[in-house]
């Protein structure tokens, strides 16, 4: 896999239907959820997906509705995977 020829916005809605009625909850935790539907989807290995999801989160595709620095993953904060 070559992670500059997968098309992000696809990826990302990928994950939207993936985890529709269900975002993924807590920073930690929730990006680890992320990466493995990306192993899933993709069939690529755990730190390319990790690549993939950091690249999506820094360019504000997904995003996290709480603060990521906080100490305890709250795991009532959840990802968001969509334009909204």
């Amino acid at each position: 896999m070559i992670p500059e020829d997968i098309d992000l916005e696809e990826l990302r809605a990928k994950l939207s239907a993936r985890f529709a009625g269900a975002a993924p909850a807590g920073y930690v935790r929730g990006k680890g959820d992320l990466r493995g539907a990306v192993v899933a989807l993709l069939g690529c290995s755990a730190l390319e997906a990790e690549q993939l999801v950091d690249t999506m989160e820094a360019r504000g595709m997904i995003r996290y509705e709480g603060d990521r620095r906080d100490e305890v993953d709250q795991l009532e904060r959840h990802w968001k995977l969509g334009r909204d």
